[in-house]
């Protein structure tokens, strides 16, 4: 491949990863037809390297955190529900003082029962929380593809500053890993 169709492509690649710009767009800016630029994208996995830049683990665990905080305040305010028994809970004829019958729910302390659904986690709760606190553990201590591209720009960004060749090398051989990563 020629030089300038390298540098065509990486710049195809940045204008893709980057920004919402259509095939067209793109295909126009860099200076391709819009069947070479598809071929680009599927041979070299740029829609999942585009979804791996816009889906940070700072989001996914933001997202995480937030659900692991509407379970765990769902639980607390949940209202206790006693398991009293059926029965007791129909109402029964009983007569007044005078005979007449009337229906009235017999007298029960619903604290003499013991809590069925409470402010504590049920096991489904219990659950979830478990796996929501290990994906929270697992983004925590995993670097993923986003953060590898990441640190390879701020290292060529830094390679540049010091030796313009270097960091070219440094460009290649970090994108050889990451297409590595992708499959």
């Amino acid at each position: 491949m020629a030089r300038s169709k390298e540098v065509q492509k990486e710049y195809a690649k940045t204008l893709f990863v980057n920004n919402n710009f259509t095939q067209k767009e793109i295909a126009k800016r860099v200076g391709v037809t819009e069947k070479t630029l598809s071929n680009w994208i599927k041979k070299e996995s740029w829609q999942t390297l585009k979804k791996s830049m816009l889906t940070t683990k700072e989001s996914q665990l933001s997202a995480l955190y937030d659900q692991l905080e509407n379970i765990n305040n769902e639980i607390l305010t949940r209202p206790i529900q006693r398991d009293i028994p059926d029965v007791l809970l129909k109402p029964v004829k009983v007569k007044d003082a005078k005979g007449n019958e009337k229906l009235e729910l017999p007298p029960i302390n619903p604290e003499d029962f013991p809590i069925r659904v409470g402010n504590v986690a049920t096991t489904k709760d219990a659950d979830v929380i478990a796996k929501i606190t290990a994906s929270i553990n697992r983004l925590e201590t995993e670097a993923s593809l986003g953060d590898t591209v990441e640190v390879c720009k701020k290292l060529i960004q830094f390679a540049q500053q010091i030796d313009n060749e270097l960091a070219k090398k440094i460009t290649d051989i970090a994108d050889a890993y990451i297409t590595s990563m992708l499959k």
